[in-house]
């Protein structure tokens, strides 16, 4: 198993979760020891629990991880490193899209389940960018975990988003 994978994995699950336990003992429901084989490469995982894993990311997020996986076996500095090179291109394309005029911006809407359940963060919030082909069911979304006073300071303040992503972003996605 790619160790690339594992550390970005694991990134990923401590921006969402409060605790790896949390997200292993709900959304995979396996014990800390096969948890803790799995991170070091001793078993794989079920097809099913494997999804989860997937489903951690966007269909477009999911594809820059395979991409840094990649480039981890050829390239020592990403080997190093593979997750702020991961937030480095993510950040970077996302950039590009709200530069473009053509993304999306909006606040993920907290889904109730979401909100009842213990296990998730919920001093942040999830920006997310979408970028639309105009052709049916394909779009691209990225997104990006902000600080939750974010959302608050914006409504609050009744700024938009898009501008605030512009003027304001450097300083609140740290990489």
């Amino acid at each position: 198993m790619q160790e690339a994978l594992i550390q970005i994995v694991l990134y990923t699950i401590k921006e969402n979760y409060r605790a790896e336990k949390d997200f292993y003992s709900s959304q995979l429901s396996i014990n800390q020891d096969n948890w803790d084989r799995w991170k070091n490469g001793e078993i794989s995982l079920k097809p099913k629990d494997e999804q989860v894993i997937i489903n951690l990311f966007t269909d477009y997020e999911w594809m820059l991880v395979q991409k840094v996986i990649r480039n981890a076996t050829f390239f020592p500095e990403v080997e190093a490193h593979p997750v702020e090179e991961y937030l480095g291109i993510k950040f970077h394309v996302a950039k590009k899209w709200v530069n473009s005029g053509s993304a999306e911006l909006a606040f993920q809407q907290e889904n109730e389940k979401e909100s009842n359940e213990k296990h998730y963060k919920k001093n942040s919030t999830i920006l997310r960018i979408d970028m639309n082909y105009d052709f049916w069911s394909y779009k691209d979304r990225i997104e990006l975990s902000l600080p939750g006073i974010i959302q608050q300071q914006i409504e609050t303040e009744k700024q938009d988003l898009l501008e605030w992503f512009k003027e304001n972003i450097e300083d609140h996605y740290t990489i």
